[in-house]
């Protein structure tokens, strides 16, 4: 799409249920690098205890770690950084572990007064104080994954001399941490306990078993001249005392923050950010993010023409940042959780592959390591499990995903070019493309089920990663001929979609590796699906696609998100492609004041706050709607549900954060925020992919 779409009046198209922002013209100052984008994304929460993992942070570099700002006029806590919180399960460290105290001239420096910005931009986060005598700024990014720099300068704007001491305090919530003293700094071994829910639904620590983890923080104060520990888990720190600051000169402060896991070497971290000079570090981070953003917000599409969209494509990118974790404990290759709130701990495999299909235009390497991280754990059948931990024993083999590895593979290979990637996944692609047909196929006829492995429904239900879809309602389960192999007794739209795409995707990576007879086989293999789907899925009557039942073939009349998969696909006619649409378009159905829900909004089953699956709007299925409208040339309407979208979205043209699903009737966001696919997605519709 290389054209603006024309302007229209507001409201004047009726099928659009609601005022529609419209296209505007370019604008002549397009935000760019990373000061531009200031506060897209509210992050400033302090916790009251190591358990209050519903507060917004900042992470980079795949960190188990995250930071957050301390709330405006904040006596507490103004020029501290908030945290770490650890991104494995066991909440927050610290409220935090540097507490700057300044004085000047014998008096205390009163920072909440003079505060003028708390800022966090893309990559770091910064705290900048100033009067007529005094400029302070603090600020904080990542060195490592495992560690985090602070840098502060203290700036002398008067005439005279400055008499000016610098202390830091700080201290962590787990009661039976040790401190220990190392070189210019402390060390805090923290153990973890077990919890579980007490009368009145409060969390017991359980204190008197044996630890269930422990991670290490260490705190290196690099320029300061005395490092003390206060008890066992609390720390005391000189800076500079009677320091005679000269008028129009400044000091820097240094000191670093490292958290390593249970198993992690912790000495070698720290001989590594030894050899890190702080300037250098905060220089490659700003040209690392102006690289990145540069990568984004260059694409000619017309969304990236426009101010609004800029900053809802680089708060996405933010988010997605956050949410990327390096390997640790279980997880071999780099991954994304869902969120860092309510999802940490591991990885779940279709969240992993449309996550890294937005990954990789800001993090190529990171977008690989993603494709890669849920096949190492493939069964022998070919089966990818459903979602691996960091501890390996949580890993749920239930139930698997719905099959667009491939297509989150072709993603990352075209902005990439990386065929060695290619020749890496492919097989491993293959066979669980062939995993569907040998145990999600109960009747042999190339159409596949839902199922699961324990044969239960609930699992086959997270299978289609639609939990509690209406259209399961009345499915029953059906034992297939394979061990541990269960099928629901309806053949899914959604699934022979994807995997028709799955096929000729496939197709089009076995030709690029030179496998011309593989290639040729799964394109025909794909026509048989496209003809079954056009023919026996689609009901003319209602002009939908719909799941249909084993064992009479006749739909299960749901109108849900799954029946605009066939045009994402590039399966229906052209016929059908129209019919769908105008029931898209209908706001009778699906063009609510927030568009294409999961559910059409005339259902009696709707439930469009707590129903989950059961109608809020989930922006993957959005995605594939606007992207199938697309595909059939309904341009306009896609552009339109897409600006409908992004402006009725509760926070996301403003500073919060972008979430799992919301409601179709308010736009109000539900379940958990700093959702990853839904940011993924968003990005790759903003770019016009």
């Amino acid at each position: 799409m290389k054209h603006l779409f024309p302007i229209y009046g507001m409201c004047s198209i009726l099928w659009l249920g609601a005022c529609t922002p419209v296209a505007t013209q370019p604008e002549k100052s397009l935000f760019t690098t990373q000061e531009d984008f200031p506060n897209l994304l509210n992050v400033k929460n302090v916790p009251e205890q190591s358990v209050d993992g519903d507060l917004n942070l900042f992470s980079d570099l795949g960190a188990w770690s995250g930071y957050a700002l301390p709330v405006n006029q904040s006596r507490a806590f103004a020029g501290a950084f908030i945290g770490p919180m650890t991104m494995h399960g066991r909440g927050w460290i610290a409220q935090t572990l540097a507490q700057p105290t300044l004085v000047v001239n014998g008096e205390k420096y009163d920072l909440v007064r003079n505060m003028q910005t708390a800022k966090y931009l893309p990559g770091k986060l910064i705290q900048h104080f100033k009067d007529a005598q005094l400029e302070f700024t603090t600020e904080l990014c990542f060195a490592t994954s495992r560690t985090a720099f602070v840098r502060s300068v203290i700036t002398n704007l008067s005439d005279t001399p400055l008499n000016v001491s610098l202390t830091w305090s700080g201290g962590v919530f787990e009661e039976n941490t040790i401190a220990s003293k190392v070189d210019k700094g402390v060390r805090f071994h923290c153990p973890f306990y077990g919890r579980r829910w007490g009368t009145n639904r409060q969390i017991i620590t359980l204190r008197n078993e044996p630890p269930v983890d422990e991670v290490t923080a260490t705190v290196l104060f690099h320029t300061a001249d005395e490092v003390m520990t206060v008890g066992n888990d609390s720390l005391r720190v000189v800076e500079k005392s009677d320091y005679l600051l000269q008028s129009g000169k400044s000091y820097t402060s240094e000191y670093s923050q490292t958290l390593t896991l249970k198993g992690e070497e912790t000495d070698k971290e720290y001989v590594a950010i030894k050899s890190i000079p702080f300037d250098q570090c905060f220089a490659d981070n700003a040209q690392r993010w102006n690289q990145g953003l540069q990568r984004v917000l260059s694409a000619d599409s017309p969304y990236m023409k426009e101010n609004a969209y800029r900053n809802i494509a680089v708060k996405a990118l933010m988010t997605l940042n956050s949410n990327w974790r390096t390997p640790a404990g279980d997880i071999f290759h780099g991954c994304s959780f869902p969120s860092y709130i309510g999802f940490i701990g591991g990885c779940w495999s279709w969240d992993a592959w449309q996550i890294a299909s937005g990954n990789v235009y800001y993090n190529p390497e990171g977008a690989k390591s993603e494709m890669l991280s849920l096949f190492d754990y493939q069964a022998e059948n070919g089966m990818v499990p459903d979602f691996i931990g960091y501890n390996k024993v949580r890993n749920n083999w239930r139930d698997s995903k719905p099959p667009i590895a491939s297509w989150g593979a072709m993603n990352v290979y075209k902005v990439t070019g990386d065929k060695a990637f290619l020749d890496e996944i492919f097989d491993k692609l293959y066979r669980f493309h062939q995993w569907w047909y040998a145990e999600r196929d109960h009747d042999h006829n190339g159409i596949c089920e839902y199922g699961s492995t324990d044969g239960t429904l609930i699992a086959a239900a997270w299978e289609s990663g639609m939990d509690n879809g209406v259209r399961f309602d009345d499915t029953r389960m059906l034992k297939n001929e394979m061990e541990k192999a269960w099928s629901m007794d309806q053949e899914n739209i959604c699934l022979n979609s994807f995997l028709y795409v799955d096929k000729l995707t496939l197709s089009e990576m076995a030709s690029i590796l030179g496998k011309q007879e593989l290639s040729e086989q799964l394109a025909k293999e794909a026509e048989v699906i496209k003809l079954y789907v056009q023919t026996k899925m689609y009901d003319s009557e209602s002009g939908f696609f719909y799941d249909i039942r084993l064992n009479d073939r006749t739909p299960v009349k749901v109108m849900g998100a799954e029946g605009w998969l066939p045009l994402w696909a590039g399966i229906a006619t052209p016929e059908q492609a129209e019919s769908v649409k105008n029931i898209m378009m209908d706001e009778k159905h699906f063009n609510s004041y927030l568009p294409l829900g999961t559910l059409d909004v005339s259902h009696p089953a709707l439930r469009p706050t707590f129903g989950y699956w059961r109608g809020p709007v989930w922006f993957n299925q959005v995605y594939f709607g606007i992207t199938g409208l697309k595909r059939y040339g309904y341009v306009e309407e896609a552009d339109l549900l897409t600006r409908k979208f992004m402006a009725h979205a509760q926070g996301l043209m403003t500073d919060g954060p972008i979430h799992e699903n919301y409601n179709p009737l308010t736009g109000e966001v539900l379940n958990a925020p700093n959702f990853g696919w839904s940011s993924a997605l968003i990005l790759r519709l903003l770019l016009d992919q």
